[in-house]
């Protein structure tokens, strides 16, 4: 098992990671405003449900079902989120740039782009961007390969 083929997808997520943990944000937060603005459907509802409790609890339970699916989705973003802030935490600022120019913000001619800016051969460059995605992978995972 190689563990850099796990990290190269997680790199290449990070955006869409992002963008999911903000909408689960503010889904929690229209949840969290439904939830007590059903107090309000209680008091003008007073007809019972399936079962014999009030539409009032089961439209509560429902959101509440809803709000914790949420959470779950929620902190699996926020947990993947960490793991690339922590892997990218290890790496100087050429390594980062190395991983953000390949994995990140998928720029058409990567090698191109960094042998410009830190004046390097191309060679030189896929070899730089082998030992920063170990280096990412080894503090994200703890491990290269099994």
């Amino acid at each position: 098992m190689d563990y850099r083929d796990y990290a190269k997808d997680l790199l290449k997520r990070k955006n869409e990671l992002i963008k999911a943990r903000d909408s689960l944000s503010e889904e929690l937060n229209m949840l969290e405003a439904e939830k007590y603005s059903a107090k309000h459907f209680a008091l003008c509802d007073t007809s019972v449900a399936k079962g014999g409790g009030s539409k009032y609890e089961e439209h509560l339970v429902n959101v509440i079902t809803v709000m914790d699916n949420a959470f779950f989705r929620k902190t699996v973003v926020d947990r993947q989120l960490k793991m690339i802030a922590n892997g990218l935490s290890a790496l100087d600022e050429y390594e980062t740039d190395l991983i953000e120019t390949f994995y990140i913000y998928k720029i058409h001619s990567p090698a191109e782009m960094i042998m410009k800016k830190y004046f390097k051969e191309r060679s030189q460059v896929f070899e730089d961007k082998k030992k920063a995605l170990e280096k990412f992978t080894r503090s994200v995972y703890g491990i290269v390969q099994l």
